[in-house]
């Protein structure tokens, strides 16, 4: 498996309130995790509530690491609980400082163990699973745009341009309850997952991702061209993309 990560501010915003990792958890079982996560809330907050969300899941998952020799329904119990668990940190610490009221972050999450991935996902950051040539979204965005299109109220089309697009339905630290999303998908070899902020694909296509990750030489020349065209596009918002190939008998080269 190879993989990369990178972030970038965009060419707006002041401040870069996403954050990720690509670490690997327990190279017994052969698991890796990664995570994007997109902050929000005044004063910076959104940079808290990111970056907590992102240490807090690492540091559950490495204390409860057990879990990952067990059964399927107990991996996916450790990301729903590492989670939540990173949750009530963040919603502990809003409402104990009044610079970081009403904080939050999306946060989308994949664990590769061996040839099986599991998402853990909350908000509008998305998974992508690009096998063979098309493209999949793994995750469902919990935002308003996203409703009224199931609902039928605007097309999919009219979501991008929407006055409400950035209105989150279910965010990481916003309430003491949280509702995740956990799915597992059986990885093939030369798959490819992509993790990302919505500043990457409220600019960029579906197809134009995938055609772009195609023709790029490695993961990481692979992330600036994705970062790159997001910020041709206007990049209004801070960018984040992880890529993960999936290899099978191959090197391992995450980063």
């Amino acid at each position: 498996m190879k993989s990369a990560g990178k972030t970038d501010i965009g060419l707006v915003r002041k401040v870069n309130e996403d954050n990720y990792i690509c670490e690997m958890l327990d190279p017994d079982s052969k698991t890796w995790v990664f995570i994007a996560a997109d902050g929000m809330g005044g004063h910076n907050a959104g940079e808290v509530a990111s970056t907590m969300a992102v240490q807090e899941i690492l540091s559950y998952m490495r204390s409860n690491i057990e879990a990952l020799s067990m059964e399927e329904r107990h991996i996916r119990d450790l990301i729903r609980n590492s989670i939540l668990h990173a949750n009530d940190k963040v919603y502990k610490k809003s409402i104990l400082n009044t610079h970081y009221m009403g904080m939050g972050t999306t946060l989308s999450m994949g664990l590769v163990k061996g040839s099986e991935f599991y998402i853990g996902h909350v908000g509008d950051s998305r998974i992508y699973l690009i096998r063979d040539s098309g493209i999949t979204r793994l995750t469902e965005d919990h935002s308003l745009v996203a409703e009224l299109i199931k609902i039928g109220t605007i097309q999919p089309e009219e979501a991008k341009h929407h006055p409400q697009k950035n209105v989150i339905t279910r965010a990481l630290g916003t309430e003491y309850a949280l509702e995740v999303d956990i799915a597992s998908y059986a990885l093939k070899d030369k798959d490819i997952i992509l993790l990302c902020t919505d500043g990457l694909s409220n600019m960029v296509e579906d197809e134009e991702i995938r055609q772009i990750i195609a023709g790029a030489k490695d993961m990481e020349n692979a992330c600036d061209m994705l970062i790159d065209k997001a910020k041709h596009g206007g990049g209004y918002d801070n960018i984040t993309a992880i890529v993960i190939q999936i290899n099978e008998g191959g090197d391992c080269d995450d980063r």
